[in-house]
């Protein structure tokens, strides 16, 4: 079975791979799905809300 990124339909073989590549390539939050506008932003959330 295999895992697409509903935003650019990259394929995985695992849904921990999306969710990596998903917070890595497209700066969304693994555990809220919030979007930001740089990877910063994103560590910066994550470090302060999860």
């Amino acid at each position: 079975m295999s895992y697409a990124c509903s935003s650019c339909d990259a394929q995985f073989q695992s849904a921990a791979g999306v969710t990596q590549h998903v917070a890595l390539h497209h700066d969304t939050c693994a555990e809220c799905d919030e979007s930001f506008e740089d990877t910063d932003a994103l560590r910066e959330h994550v470090h302060e809300s999860h």
